[in-house]
């Protein structure tokens, strides 16, 4: 029985000695070992040295039992129950226990537990790890700031940025904490490595993670590149031309991260209380009130802005094709780079191509100051329309209806007020203008009857005008021709119907000043020049209709 004991304590007493030499050598404090003969049952005297010189070691236990408690389960020391010394009395390092009997233990509970004896000294807690981080709006034009932790705010740094996965020798792009990203960034995800001092000396280098992909918001370039500030006010579009006939193309270009889409959109350039739309058949052009608001109907798409010809393409932004219909024409493009969007308003204009032919135009005298007017459109080919037109009471049109047929008709003895303007091979006009603003083209109207009467006319607002008044005094079909140097001369059948009774032949000089007035400034509303203006833009080619009736 008592062998086993001092088996049991042998072993407990070699346990408590490991963990001590252990534990106080991991703090770097010196600690005597224990010895022990293997096979002696009476163990050397132990000695220990403590961390706290004001600690003293336990006094050898003078007279052990058998009864004493054996260690703990979990291996620790049971509690000593021995009397500690007075000041008068040092604990024996030397006393040998009797053979055979157990040896008493020589260290007490709390030098068995370093805890209390090691927790002395300060001991100064490891700093962070450095860190660096990418701060601020990964996109063109915007400030990337390097944030950094666990260095020495004091120390120097460096910073050297570039982007990221770009091979072994990457492009550096800044060395500074801070800088402004350009467009060259766009796309590509950066890093910065930063060098600096440490808090408790020595330096580190650290790289951050990768930023977000650099975006761009879109903007419009031109060929060379450069930002195209035309356009982008919706007050100041961007303005193209190009020749009716022509093949022509101008591409839309944007530079924006991602690669920027393009889309045609809306743009009317008008005042908001005008009219401005294509129409594209009679129908549509019939039920258009002169004048009246601009209202969209279904049938009538984005790009139906465009010149008959013309198209875009959406995928390169180009817009191409040959138009034929000389005018103007508003529309939009919009590009768009993630969910950003920049809009650039354009105007196109269809010049004329250059005069082929002539086109006229005539209306009965006495209508020309009616509310309600006939007028006849005769096209280079032969091919006559005829338009109803009304007014309202300044001379302002209100509705038209057009006819894809009819004669010129008038009363004999009655005057015809028959003009003419240049046009190309597409029918548009083509008249020009020299620097003081009168036309450059001057026409000479005859008849096949010698007995008609041929003279300038010169009533309301149309001096100078190359306007020609033709009176016939006799009842038949009678033909006009209308000619202007080497263009190709234009001839038409007039119907002129017999009155009863047969009235006075008039001449153009008993008919100035003897107009039958209706209330309105005829003189002012310039009612034929109106008509002129119908003739040269309207039924041209008769595919296509546009209006503008600005704000009076």
């Amino acid at each position: 029985m008592r062998r086993s004991t001092s088996t049991v304590r042998r072993a407990c007493a070699l346990g408590t000695t490991a963990a001590l030499i252990a534990l106080t050598t991991g703090l770097g404090i010196a600690t005597a070992t224990a010895a022990h003969a293997e096979g002696a049952e009476t163990p050397a005297p132990t000695q220990s040295a403590s961390a706290d010189p004001s600690q003293t070691t336990a006094p050898t236990d003078p007279a052990p039992t058998d009864e004493q408690a054996d260690p703990a389960p979990d291996g620790t020391e049971p509690a000593d129950t021995t009397t500690p010394p007075t000041d008068d009395e040092s604990p024996s390092t030397d006393d040998t226990a009797p053979a055979g009997s157990t040896a008493p233990t020589t260290t007490t509970p709390t030098t068995a537990k370093p805890s209390a004896t090691s927790t002395d000294a300060p001991v100064t807690p490891l700093a962070a790890d450095p860190t660096v981080t990418v701060s601020g709006d990964t996109k063109v034009g915007s400030q990337l700031t390097a944030d950094t932790t666990g260095f020495d705010e004091d120390g120097s740094f460096r910073y050297v940025w570039t982007e990221y996965d770009a091979g072994p020798t990457p492009t550096t792009i800044a060395k500074t904490k801070t800088f402004t990203v350009d467009q060259a960034e766009a796309g590509k995800q950066l890093v910065v490595t930063v060098t600096g001092d440490l808090p408790g000396g020595g330096t580190e280098t650290v790289t951050s993670d990768p930023s977000a992909v650099i975006t761009q918001d879109p903007v419009f370039i031109g060929a060379d590149g450069k930002p195209v500030a035309e356009g982008t006010d919706i007050d100041d579009p961007l303005y193209l031309d190009t020749t009716a006939g022509d093949a022509f193309s101008y591409t839309f270009r944007a530079q924006g991260s991602p690669a920027p889409t393009y889309e045609l959109d809306w743009f009317y350039g008008d005042e908001e209380d005008s009219a401005d739309s294509i129409v594209e058949s009679k129908s549509q052009a019939d039920s258009i009130a002169v004048g009246s608001e601009f209202e969209e109907d279904d049938d009538y798409t984005v790009e139906d802005q465009l010149p008959e010809g013309i198209t875009f393409d959406p995928t390169t932004g180009e817009l191409s094709g040959t138009a034929t219909l000389a005018s103007w024409y508003d529309f939009a493009v919009t590009a768009t780079s993630g969910n950003v969007s920049t809009t650039q308003y354009v105007e196109l204009t269809v010049d004329h191509a250059a005069a082929f032919g002539i086109t006229a135009f005539t209306i009965d005298e006495k209508s020309i100051t009616a509310r309600d007017k006939r007028i006849w459109l005769i096209q280079p080919d032969g091919s006559i329309y005829t338009v109803d037109l009304s007014t309202d009471e300044d001379g302002f049109p209100e509705e038209l209806t057009l006819t894809p047929t009819g004669r010129p008709t008038v009363a004999q003895g009655g005057t015809l007020v028959v003009s003419g303007s240049p046009v190309d091979r597409f029918g548009n006009d083509a008249t020009d203008f020299d620097d003081e603003g009168n036309p450059t083209f001057v026409p000479t109207v005859t008849s096949d009857v010698a007995t008609d009467v041929v003279a300038p006319y010169e009533e309301n607002g149309a001096e100078g005008q190359g306007v020609f008044g033709v009176t016939f005094p006799h009842a038949s079909i009678h033909t006009l021709t209308v000619a202007s140097g080497a263009l190709q001369p234009l001839s038409f059948a007039v119907d002129v119907r017999p009155t009863t009774p047969t009235v006075a032949v008039v001449t153009p000089t008993t008919a100035k000043g003897q107009l039958a007035y209706t209330g309105s400034d005829a003189t002012g509303a310039l009612p034929w020049a109106l008509a002129l203006v119908l003739a040269g833009a309207g039924l041209i080619g008769v595919r296509t209709l546009r209006r503008r009736h600005a704000q009076r």
